[in-house]
């Protein structure tokens, strides 16, 4: 009897406004042009500051090296005319089993367009209908009143404030706003209803 094998994982999505893929080996200057232009917006993620290219090189292929190997995916939202970078949106398997976290960053020039409200939706809904999990975990430090504001807004409940954690080696240690979607809840929010194509990494669309 043969294993039944997992479904492919979306490398692309088209959503109304943005491209969300899989990272490529040339999205490195792409990537380095996002965050410096950020100044101290990302400081909170990226302590280091100004980065070389040789380190963004460094993270793509990790992420990239990741999302091949069906564990944590990294995505780059691009804009579709121009191609520029606008940030990362990331779905998680630190939340435990039959569960996902969804992250983003967003640079700062592209702050206040509903990009991140858009990003995030499209990560939930890949999480829900293509990765079929079962609860989707969004965490915030408690002074990121954007991040948390997008969390209720898609329909995110508030689980409580969590002490003292560190989630990767580059973040500091702070306090961290935990808020979960359950499956149950998912068809009542905004991101169920986000236009979306997605395709597997051939180009076959998802159905």
């Amino acid at each position: 009897m043969s294993t039944p094998t997992a479904p492919p994982p979306a490398y692309l999505l088209r959503t109304p406004r943005l491209i969300v893929r899989c990272l490529e080996p040339g999205d490195a200057e792409r990537r380095k042009d996002a965050l410096d232009s950020s100044g101290d917006h990302l400081a909170e993620l990226y302590p280091e500051g100004v980065m070389p290219l040789e380190a963004h090189v460094a993270h793509v292929r990790r992420l990239r090296g990741s999302f091949d190997l069906d564990q944590d995916r990294g995505y780059g939202a691009f804009e579709p005319e121009t191609g520029r970078m606008l940030g990362e949106a990331f779905l998680l398997k630190r939340a435990g089993i039959g569960a996902l976290e969804v992250g983003y960053w967003l640079r700062l020039d592209a702050v206040g367009h509903g990009f991140a409200t858009e990003m995030t939706s499209a990560m939930v809904k890949t999480a829900f209908e293509f990765d079929k999990v079962k609860r989707l975990d969004l965490m915030c430090a408690p002074e990121n009143e954007k991040s948390a504001a997008v969390a209720r807004r898609l329909g995110f409940t508030f689980e409580g404030r969590l002490r003292d954690r560190q989630l990767a080696a580059h973040h500091p240690r702070s306090d961290l706003m935990c808020f979960t979607l359950l499956d149950s809840e998912y068809p009542r929010t905004p991101a169920s209803q986000l236009p979306l194509e997605a395709f597997d990494l051939l180009g076959r669309r998802l159905a």
